[in-house]
Parts: structure tokens; sequence; C-alpha cells
């Protein structure tokens, strides 16, 4: 998992992230109508979870290269945008 070290932020980033109502299941960040993070307090998960965790996130990403392997990316990326627009054309 990759760590973001807030020290150096600018205070505005610093005072959001000090001020998240994160409570014991977390909090779900929301842009444009999509979930995009989850803050989970640090200590919510035992190591044994965190790292199940993990390994299931590496499994779904082996899974999606090896579905992907030889798909161009164009043909990748077009799939995708139409995905987002499809579900953007249903939330309106």
């Amino acid at each position: 998992m990759k760590r973001i070290k807030l020290d150096r932020a600018g205070r505005a980033v610093q005072t959001f992230v000090r001020t998240l109502p994160v409570e014991h299941d977390g909090v779900e960040l929301e842009l444009n109508g999509q979930v995009i993070c989850k803050v989970v307090p640090a200590l919510q998960f035992s190591e044994a979870e965190k790292k199940a965790l993990i390994e299931e996130r590496w499994k779904l990403i082996r899974q999606a290269r090896q579905r992907n392997r030889g798909v161009p990316g164009q043909v990748i990326e077009r799939e995708v945008r139409d995905a987002v627009e499809q579900v953007r054309r249903k939330t309106k």
C-alpha cells in the first residue's frame, strides 16, 4: 500500500483530512457522483485482514491484466469511456 505524507501538503488539504468524519467503518470520498476512495481508521483491520485485502486486490489486478492481455490500449480506453458515459446517463 502506498503511503502519502501530508506534512508538506497545503494547509487546506491538512485541514480537510483532519476534519474527515472517519468512524469505525470509514468514510467514502465522492467526486462527480463516483466514490473515488475510502478512508478507514488505521487500526480497524488486523494485520491478517490487511494482508487478505491486499492479496484480493492483487488477484483482481492479475485477472484484469490476463483478461486484457493482447488488447490494444485504445480499445480498452474506448470501452472504459463508453462504460463511464453509460453510467453517467443512468445517474442523470
